[in-house]
């Protein structure tokens, strides 16, 4: 969840549709030692999709028992949009929460800016402790 100036809210909600990317963010949970019973997940995805197969699809990668999944969130579809994200490939984004994580939200947005400075020294003067 995005963090500004003048609304602080300070918890983890992550949200991704690359498999890969959240393996990653689980690994990096892991490392700073945040227990999965603390994590809650769904499927936000369209309404058109197959939902029990993208929370199967969810549950095995992650590890976390498809009972455990909270309601999805269902998109409605626009028959206006040319939508991409279609067919059997398609299995909605997977959004993972963080309970009581305030300070570990602080823990990685600190993480997060050294990256991204570390990254490029060039931005040291545009992010000043993720308060612009």
């Amino acid at each position: 969840m995005k963090d500004k100036p003048y609304s602080r809210r300070e918890s983890l909600l992550f949200i991704n549709s690359d498999p890969n990317v959240i393996k990653l963010y689980l690994r990096w949970l892991d490392l700073l030692g945040v227990e999965r019973e603390r994590l809650h997940v769904r499927v936000s995805i369209h309404e058109t999709a197959n939902v029990t197969e993208a929370e199967s699809f969810w549950s095995e990668l992650t590890g976390v028992p498809h009972s455990d999944f909270m309601k999805a969130t269902l998109k409605k579809h626009t028959p206006k949009t040319n939508r991409k994200n279609t067919g059997e490939a398609y299995r909605g984004c997977l959004v993972i929460y963080v309970t009581k994580s305030a300070e570990l939200y602080r823990r990685v947005e600190g993480a997060w800016y050294g990256i991204v400075l570390g990254a490029d020294p060039a931005n040291r003067h545009y992010v000043r402790f993720g308060r612009n």
